[in-house]
Formats: C-alpha cells, structure tokens, sequence
C-alpha cells in the first residue's frame, strides 16, 4: 500500500475517533440538565406538601381565632342575658347562644379534621423527604460520573488531536488538501474501503478499470461517484 494513503487511513481513523468524542461531549450539557430538571421535580414533590401543610397550619390559626370570637360572643350574650328586660329579649338571647354553641361545636370539629389533615402531611413530608434525599443522592452521583467521564473524553480529544496532527504532517500539500476538502464534504469520511467491487461509503459498482489500477498501486484513487479516497477491504487493519 503506499504510504500516503496508509496515512490518509490513519488520519480518517484519529477524525473517526475525535468525532465520537465530540458527539459524546456535546451530550453531556444535556444530560446534567435532564438530571437537574429530575432533581428539581422531585424537589417541587416536597414543596408541594410542606405548601399544603402551610395551608393547613394556616387554615387551623383562622379556625381557632373564629373559635376564640365565638367563645367570646357566648360570654358576651351571657352577660346580656342577666340584663333583659323582657321575656321576648331574653328567648332572643338564648337562641343566639344556642347558635353559637352550636357553630362551635362546627369549628371545633374543623380543628380536629386539620389537626389530623396535619400530622398526615407532616408523615408524608417526612417520606417525601426521605425519598428525595435517597433520589437525589444517586443523581448527584450520576452528575459527578459524567463529569468525570467527559474530562476523560476531552483528554483523550487533546491526545488524539496531538496524535493526528503529527500523523497528519506526514502527507504532502496536495495531499492534505484533498483529504481536508472531502472530509468536509461527505460528512467527516475521506476514506472509504472497496467491498464486492463497490465504494463502501456510496455503494457504487466501480469500474474493472478503476479496481485494476487501484489493485496496482501506483497512485491514490477516488470513487468516481462520491470523490472518496478508495482501498482495498483486504489490505483493511482487523476491527
């Protein structure tokens, strides 16, 4: 094989390489923001519950000052109570103490239900607490993973450009050229291998005159279709 093109290979396979490592870094933004907007939806879990445990403690403080007023009002008609002046006065008095009493007994059993309604939600914090700290334990985790394998990749980015640009400094002008201008114009690939007679990048059938002198190994060819640089599937490194 010639060299050049023995280069050309080994410079496809560093752009291959440094491709992958590009798609991977350029996920990782993504993926710690899914695993950031995970953590803040199971955060909004324990805040929705610690803002109805809010609602609640709140709800109970008016429960209780309406109780605190009624109370009052059935001291308040007691005392009017020793004071009427007729017996219509006094009956009137009676009722609105009775009604009182009566509403009450209401608030009261409203105070009971959100008493209840609170230790139910403060045990329910308590485990939504505890799955959210269990959760976002892992997700942290799996943050720190991804950063650590991304510095990975960029490390191994820098090494490989070093690698390719050393390699790559080893074709002659015109040679890089081409590589450089048919890599940019079919998607990163330059080099293609031959498989059944065919351009593997483009499966087109090549002509017996073009195989031949590839088979000669005189100069470096191109597919007559895509402009890829063309090898030999045999004379290809095992995968």
């Amino acid at each position: 094989m010639l060299p050049e093109l023995a280069t050309l290979r080994e410079v496809q396979g560093f752009d291959i390489r440094l491709a992958a490592c590009d798609r991977e870094l350029a996920r990782v933004p993504g993926a710690l923001e899914g695993i950031d907007a995970e953590i803040e939806a199971a955060r909004s879990h324990v805040k929705a519950v610690e803002e109805e445990l809010r609602q609640t403690a709140a709800e109970r403080r008016h429960a209780e000052t309406e109780l605190e007023e009624a109370e009052a009002n059935v001291d308040k008609y007691g005392d009017q109570l020793l004071g009427a002046r007729s017996n219509e006065e006094y009956k009137g008095l009676q009722k609105q103490i009775a009604n009182t009493k009566t509403r009450i007994g209401t608030i009261e059993d409203r105070i009971l239900a959100l008493m209840e309604k609170a230790d139910e939600l403060e045990d329910k914090l308590a485990d939504r607490k505890r799955t959210f700290d269990e959760r976002s334990t892992v997700l942290e985790a799996r943050k720190t993973e991804i950063r650590s394998r991304a510095r990975e990749q960029e490390q191994e980015r820098d090494q490989l450009l070093k690698r390719r640009a050393a390699t790559f400094a080893g074709l002659s002008e015109e040679i890089a050229a081409r590589y450089e201008r048919i890599r940019g114009a079919r998607h990163g690939v330059a080099v293609a291998p031959i498989r059944d007679e065919r351009c593997s990048a483009c499966n087109v059938r090549l002509r017996p005159q073009l195989l031949e002198e590839i088979h000669a190994d005189h100069s470096i060819h191109a597919c007559e279709t895509c402009a890829r640089i063309l090898f030999f599937e045999a004379d290809a490194p095992a995968a």
